[in-house]
């Protein structure tokens, strides 16, 4: 984006017919400074942008590049590939993936109700009490707490990797170009 500023502000002046020390003259800069911003060593204030917007007759978004054209192209090879990949990739997540992450939400959900379900049996005289199932049962429930935060972070993760993918796929599919003008090529 600076070397956009400075390419600007040196086409506007060669357009205007104007010297480095007459722009400078007018913003109450020094040459050097309006060098400096040509050059893209420096970027010239916001203030600077504006009153070299009013000098030039143009918006102060033009030195940022609002008159730049983006096209948008369909990448149909990508396409296609991206279809028969995913398509094997979703099917590997379906298959191995989701039960295996289902299966740990189970099991740290059967542990957690461990302690009420052997409480429940002891009420309606489905077993008799015994104190060794009530302890593990306990363990079982503190182990299920511990799980729970990490299985939830593992599987907020491999969702975000899952999003990003996607999202990548999707950009590599549509791409944005931007054409080349004089002003980019200096």
């Amino acid at each position: 984006m600076t070397e956009l500023i400075g390419a600007r502000i040196k086409q506007k002046r060669i357009e205007q017919k104007m010297t480095q020390n007459q722009v400078a003259e007018k913003l109450y800069v020094t040459q050097q400074t309006v060098a400096r911003w040509e050059k893209d060593k420096h970027n010239p204030p916001i203030q600077a942008v504006q009153d070299l917007s009013e000098l030039f007759h143009v918006k102060p978004s033009y030195f940022f590049g609002e008159n730049q054209i983006k096209t948008y192209h369909f990448n149909f090879y990508a396409f296609l590939g991206s279809l028969v990949f995913n398509f094997l990739f979703f099917c590997m997540i379906v298959i191995i993936l989701l039960p295996i992450i289902l299966t740990i939400w189970v099991m740290a959900g059967a542990f957690l109700i461990a302690p009420g379900v052997i409480i429940w049996q002891v009420v309606e005289s489905v077993k008799s009490f015994n104190l060794l199932r009530l302890l593990v049962s306990f363990v079982m429930f503190i182990v299920g707490t511990i799980m729970l935060p990490i299985i939830w972070k593992i599987t907020k993760y491999l969702w975000n990797i899952l999003k990003a993918y996607y999202r990548y796929n999707i950009n590599s599919i549509i791409y944005e170009v931007v054409p080349r003008t004089k002003s980019n090529n200096n």
